[in-house]
């Protein structure tokens, strides 16, 4: 299974790879999957338990324009069938992988309206949903951006917060 871990900081003992946004990452045991300052973004783990591979992906918005060609690793709807593939292509089977999704807060007071968040979250719960994959943690919304770092050897989800203070007991 994974887990979630809510950490002040998070000192890696490990080899990190550093996930940008509207980037992904593939990795395998024992490596750490990172990525920083989710705000409105959504961090979207796929983990396969029994290899230990994982991704994970930095996604921006929920959907692209239909008039628009860019990068799809931006979007939540077009990225998680990629990396899906992806890690198929690496041997991983779809109903062994397991998911987490990290961020997707609504840190511009003025625009709750368009809570950009919100509907990143719910196109990675929807898209998880249609392709089997069900999602074992979450730590989404709230108004405070956050930092993931997913070690793949424990299988545990560090996240961190600047402005949140983490109480312990």
């Amino acid at each position: 299974m994974m887990r979630l871990v809510k950490v002040e900081k998070f000192f890696p003992n490990k080899q990190m790879i550093t996930v940008g946004i509207g980037d992904y990452k593939i990795a395998s045991n024992p490596k750490i999957l990172a990525t920083y300052a989710l705000g409105s973004c959504v961090a979207i783990i796929l983990y396969d338990r029994f290899k230990s591979i994982g991704a994970l992906i930095h996604a921006m918005l929920p959907e692209p324009k239909i008039s628009r060609q860019d990068n799809p690793m931006k979007y939540v709807r077009t990225s998680i069938p990629i990396v899906l593939s992806e890690l198929i292509k690496k041997g991983v089977s779809k109903h062994r992988l397991i998911s987490a999704l990290i961020g997707g807060a609504n840190v511009l007071k003025y625009a709750s309206s368009i809570n950009i968040g919100d509907r990143n979250v719910k196109a990675a719960r929807e898209v998880l949903r249609e392709v089997g994959i069900p999602i074992v943690v979450e730590d989404v919304g709230g108004t405070v951006s956050r930092s993931v770092f997913f070690d793949l050897e424990e299988a545990t989800v560090f996240v961190t917060s600047p402005r949140r203070k983490i109480f312990f007991g």
